[in-house]
């Protein structure tokens, strides 16, 4: 025999229709089809005011919602997803703000597109940062990375980009053969005769950056010495320190990929800028509140570089010099003593010589402090202990 189907209408009906047919009691038959009495009255009241009908399912929203968004805002969230796939709840809860529109909640943007299946389901997001760091002001810290691209025929070039660390505000991001300290140089000088200078830059431990890791300095630390810029910089393995550059390299690349790949460096650079200016100025960024950056990049007492200092040259020292990086507590360990040059030589790398049993510390061609070591003194604090300043006298090692 067989098995017929039932529909919910039918069910329902086979319920309404069981106790007259079998004699039992309403609450007996409730019982048996696993439903309460009220439901079954509910179902009684539709059947013999409106006939099978009225035992169909019927949806379970409210008549009346007064917090339901309103049609044409919904209607307009979907008409900007769909002309950009990518913008997600927040970046259309941006957009609507800036057209005047007092917009929704970022949780009800997202259902809003969900009901209209404009949105994908996706793994929950790892845990964002707990902890932060932004400057204060406008030109106080500048980040500067690379980042590889592709033209048209695969062949490989590399972007030098610098972003302002208080309002992620694109100061240059300019096209190189690769990560070189001349890319990194003709991007920061770029930008420097735009936007002034820094107080301070920031960078990975790359050689075109720095050579504190391999027991130097590179062209673009003592050209950066020569205007006074200090640099800081992250420490190794680390990519989160500059964690707005690497997000802002992603945003970059997304963009580049609704464009057809460029087929010469100047075609590339082209594209750059036009991204530039889209991200400084048409982009809401969520870490600063959906302003654009250059809403945010207001720096004060800008004066543009016009001319830039010469590097400053390799200093030419005797054998034997060796080198040295300051502690952190500003002391510089030779022969197993410890002397003291100050915090503001930090991390700095120092080079020692010794002459006629005087100690000279160098940075370049300056010099740092000169004294005379003692067999019984371990510890030379500034200004004691038997310094010898050479006041008068031209450093033994340099030019």
């Amino acid at each position: 025999m067989a098995l017929r189907v039932m529909s919910v209408t039918d069910m329902r009906l086979e319920v309404l229709l069981e106790a007259a047919r079998s004699g039992e009691t309403v609450t007996a038959v409730c019982e048996r089809f696993g439903i309460s009495r009220e439901t079954y009255y509910v179902y009684l009241r539709r059947y013999r005011s409106e006939g099978v009908e009225g035992l169909e399912p019927r949806s379970r929203q409210p008549l009346h919602q007064p917090q339901r968004m309103p049609a044409q805002i919904e209607e307009q969230i979907c008409r900007m997803r769909k002309d950009h796939p990518k913008w997600g709840a927040r970046r259309i809860r941006a957009e609507l703000r800036r057209k005047g529109i007092e917009p929704p909640a970022v949780s009800s943007i997202h259902r809003a597109l969900v009901r209209n299946n404009l949105v994908a389901l996706s793994r929950p997001r790892p845990r964002p940062a707990t902890q932060r760091f932004e400057r204060s002001s406008p030109n106080d810290l500048w980040q500067i990375d690379a980042t590889r691209l592709l033209l048209a025929d695969e062949r490989e070039v590399w972007v030098m980009d610098i972003l302002d660390d208080h309002a992620r505000f694109c100061l240059s991001a300019r096209v190189g053969d690769g990560p070189t300290g001349k890319a990194a140089w003709a991007s920061f000088e770029w930008a420097m005769r735009r936007y002034g200078m820094p107080t301070q830059l920031l960078s990975d431990n790359g050689t075109c950056f720095t050579g504190r890791l391999v027991g130097g300095e590179v062209e673009f630390e003592r050209r950066l010495g020569a205007l006074g810029i200090k640099m800081i910089y992250s420490r190794p393995y680390h990519p989160q320190t500059c964690g707005k550059l690497e997000r802002f390299h992603r945003t970059m690349k997304e963009w580049l990929d609704d464009y057809p790949r460029a087929r010469t460096v100047e075609e590339l650079q082209e594209l750059l800028d036009a991204f530039r200016t889209h991200y400084n100025e048409q982009r809401p960024h969520q870490g600063i509140a959906d302003a654009t950056p250059a809403e945010r990049y207001r720096p004060l007492d800008v004066e543009p570089v016009t001319a830039m200092p010469e590097p400053l040259p390799d200093a030419i020292y005797p054998p034997g010099a060796i080198l040295r990086k300051v502690s952190a507590c500003g002391s510089v360990g030779y022969r197993g003593h410890q002397i003291q040059v100050g915090s503001e030589w930090n991390h700095y790398r120092l080079r020692v010589i010794e002459v006629e049993g005087v100690v000279q510390l160098f940075y370049g061609e300056q010099i740092v402090r000169a004294l005379v070591l003692s067999p019984e003194v371990n510890y030379y604090p500034i200004g004691r202990g038997r310094d010898r300043i050479l006041k008068g006298r031209e450093p033994t090692a340099g030019r």
